[in-house]
């Protein structure tokens, strides 16, 4: 028995994380002239619309094909590289599930994106490794963010913003959103106050620095973030007080004005969706200040015995709209995405 438990801890352990989440076969999408076609183990693939796809195995050996058009044939070889997967052993198995890699080609992996263009001296096609096209100045952009319109965590809101290039590549954006339906929690009893609330986003972009993905077609920047978000919501409270050794049940309506300010340092992908739109996929950490105001509250957080009425919610009963007893600084982390229009 107990070496059965040691063998299933073992292979807990020593489970590698590219074991677990990557497949036997990878995929490579390669980019050329519409006209050209791919060979790949004996299979011909028409570039339609200028791209294809290949499946290879994950392999030590380099991924060899052949890309060719009327007049120009060329066979291409790629290394093989290590699939960032292989670091999650660290968090997750101490590192030991690297052993495991060590033993099988599921810790292989090729580039996801190849773009090969034709090089007229050589009469060649050849590996495109140049950067994106940078954005130009005077460019702007108009954008919206769909994530905080499902927003069911806090306040839906509704956004436009403007993202405009006072030099290449460097851009500063403003935004600005507005409550447009219900807080998810609130009560419709309690409407003693309006519902309302604004953000401003403020983003101090630059564009091209890095090139992680290797792809040309897609431009990555680093990013400042502040954001300013103002909303006030209803909200009922309970509690019991005490009154000359008298304890009595209070229920009492409030309005609940809360603030956020926001301050990240981002990271972001600018796909292009067709010639003029695009998609602003962006992550980033910093700090975020929440503050609450109260007015016009009688319940005394000193001497009155606050009765939690969210208990019953998994996500939102955390009671936090009281002034200075909910006040606190967090760690912020974000992740979303913006859809936009160049104009």
């Amino acid at each position: 028995m107990k070496n059965i438990v040691t063998f299933i801890l073992l292979s807990v352990v020593l489970t590698s994380c590219t074991t677990i989440l990557n497949g036997r076969t990878t995929r490579v999408n390669i980019y050329a002239d519409q006209n050209s076609k791919v060979e790949y183990k004996s299979e011909e693939l028409p570039l339609e619309n200028g791209t294809t796809t290949i499946y290879p195995f994950r392999s030590n050996e380099p991924l060899e094909f052949t890309i060719s058009n009327d007049s120009i044939s060329t066979d291409i070889r790629i290394n093989r590289e290590i699939s960032s997967l292989i670091y999650l052993n660290i968090p997750y198995t101490y590192g030991l599930g690297i052993l495991v890699d060590l033993t099988n080609d599921k810790r292989f992996t090729y580039r996801r994106n190849l773009f090969l263009e034709i090089d007229s001296t050589a009469n060649r096609f050849k590996i495109f490794e140049g950067k994106a096209r940078p954005f130009k100045q005077h460019q702007t952009f108009i954008y919206t963010s769909p994530l905080m319109a499902m927003d069911v965590f806090s306040q839906p809101q509704i956004s436009l913003g403007v993202e405009y290039f006072p030099l290449n590549n460097l851009s500063f954006s403003a935004e600005y959103s507005t409550v447009y339906t219900e807080r998810l929690g609130s009560s419709s009893r309690t409407e003693f106050f309006e519902n309302k609330g604004r953000s401003f986003r403020y983003e101090l972009k630059y564009y091209n620095l890095t090139q992680f993905v290797r792809n040309p077609k897609v431009n990555e920047y680093l990013g400042f973030e502040a954001r300013f978000v103002r909303y006030q919501y209803n909200k009922s409270i309970e509690y019991y007080r005490n009154n000359e050794n008298i304890n009595y049940y209070v229920k009492e309506q409030i309005a609940v004005q809360k603030s956020l300010d926001i301050f990240n340092i981002k990271y972001g992908l600018n796909f292009p969706v067709g010639k003029q739109m695009y998609i602003d996929l962006y992550t980033g950490f910093g700090i975020r200040n929440k503050t609450f105001a109260n007015p016009n509250i009688k319940y005394n957080a000193e001497s009155d015995q606050l009765i939690d009425d969210d208990r019953h919610f998994l996500f939102f009963g955390q009671n936090n709209y009281l002034e200075g007893v909910h006040d606190r600084k967090l760690f912020n982390f974000s992740l979303g995405f913006k859809f936009g229009v160049k104009l």
